[in-house]
């Protein structure tokens, strides 16, 4: 009975770290991540159907990764870890400055109807993996 019960906490143990790992690469995978800066010379009108559907998909996507880095990573979080550049809150805060840098280009791209800078944010999301 006893050896049970340690198997399934041992089990348990082991998913949790699993998560926060996966968790962890997401951060890290979009602190590398160049926000993408591209000059259109073909734009489109800022109503088209086509940019208002690549900006609202790339805004759901931005606003998950956000909501899930905040709701799995930042729980409990002691204020010293923000500013402590070795912890894992530190390093979440700046894939989330990150990301409202992304946010930021989305918009622009959107009222500039800059359709090829919003494709490249849409490709750029794809492999980001949300765990929430």
């Amino acid at each position: 009975m006893n050896i049970t019960k340690l198997l399934s906490l041992t089990g348990l143990l082991l998913l949790a770290g699993c998560s926060s790992s996966s968790s962890l690469n997401t951060v890290n995978e979009i602190q590398n991540m160049a926000v993408p800066v591209v000059h259109a010379q073909n734009t489109v009108s800022a109503e088209s159907s086509e940019v208002t559907h690549c900006y609202k998909e790339n805004a759901t996507r931005l606003s998950e990764l956000q909501y899930s880095l905040k709701s799995t990573m930042l729980k409990d979080v002691k204020p010293s870890e923000i500013f402590d550049t070795h912890s894992d809150a530190h390093q979440v805060y700046t894939a989330l400055s990150k990301l409202e840098q992304i946010s930021a280009m989305n918009e622009a791209y959107r009222k500039e109807g800059n359709m090829a800078g919003l494709q490249a944010i849409s490709e750029m999301l794809k492999p980001l993996n949300v765990a929430a």
